[in-house]
């Protein structure tokens, strides 16, 4: 089971005083495309250190704003995920999560 089922929660993202916390509520519309977006992931058998290159970007997508981020961090958390004991599956879940969040919160083109 997935530890990213209700990415809206506050404990997920702590807010700065530049950026607040969009809260996304989960509706059988948005938990479809997540879904949807995960198994189009677990299909096209990406390599593993890309999805966690993928998941990298996302988080820090999700934690700085797009491109407010070095590739040096990109690798390092990459690298940290890389070294987790995260399944294929989980992290297609991960992925999907973020990505959809993002794109409804408008945090990502």
């Amino acid at each position: 089971m997935s530890k990213v089922k209700n990415i809206s929660h506050e404990g997920y993202f702590k807010p700065d005083k530049e950026r607040a916390l969009v809260k996304i509520e989960i509706t059988e519309e948005l938990r479809s495309k997540i879904d949807e977006f995960q198994e189009h992931l677990l299909k096209s058998y990406y390599p593993y250190d890309t999805l966690c290159w993928a998941l990298a970007e996302f988080q820090l997508i999700f934690e700085k704003g797009e491109r407010n981020y070095s590739e040096h961090e990109v690798i390092e958390r990459a690298e940290k995920i890389i070294d987790s004991p995260l399944g294929y599956d989980d992290l297609c879940g991960f992925i999907a999560n973020l990505k959809i969040y993002l794109e409804e919160a408008k945090l990502y083109p």
